[in-house]
């Protein structure tokens, strides 16, 4: 069976929904590919990467809650992050002595190094895919994938039955 275009399967269902996801998705998954083997050479995933960034961006600590809500992923995938860059001593847990439902993640010193390493790889990545594109139209793109994410967040509010935020 042939691939369709997403102009086929516009012509197909003739309403926004699933070719507007792909024209999103594709971009990102080869992005997310992409990164991910640029990062292998430092032991490190994309997610990882990225809780990393989101501790070092709050000052180096954060509650596994609050790193979920910042990375837009359940505690169990935190968890599993946070397990994975434990080992090898990019975070360590602190666990709350007055709240024992309540566990930190807090950013070691060679967590900041391998942060330090690889955000440069990331970001040089980026930035050669990103060329393709005129300043305006990053521009453009940045406030577009904004309110698409606000839109995002508030239906995730409401399929969860929590207020947005």
């Amino acid at each position: 069976m042939a691939m369709r275009t997403h102009k086929q399967l516009k012509a197909e269902h003739n309403s926004r929904g699933m070719a507007e996801w792909l024209s999103l998705s594709e971009p990102y998954n080869v992005m997310f590919k992409l990164t991910e083997l640029a990062l292998l050479p430092h032991n490190l995933s994309l997610p990882q990467l990225h809780l990393l960034a989101v501790l070092k961006e709050a000052g180096g600590i954060l509650t596994t809650g609050e790193i979920g809500r910042a990375m837009v992923k359940a505690s169990q995938t935190i968890t599993g992050l946070a397990d994975r860059l434990e080992e090898p001593g990019l975070v360590e847990r602190v666990f709350d002595r007055s709240d024992r439902r309540k566990t930190w993640v807090r950013l070691t010193a060679k967590g900041q190094r391998k942060w330090e390493e690889a955000v440069p790889v990331a970001n040089r990545l980026a930035g050669e895919i990103l060329s393709a594109l005129t300043e305006e139209e990053l521009r453009e793109l940045q406030a577009k994938n904004a309110k698409l994410r606000t839109a995002a967040i508030e239906k995730l509010a409401e399929a969860l039955g929590r207020p947005s935020s």
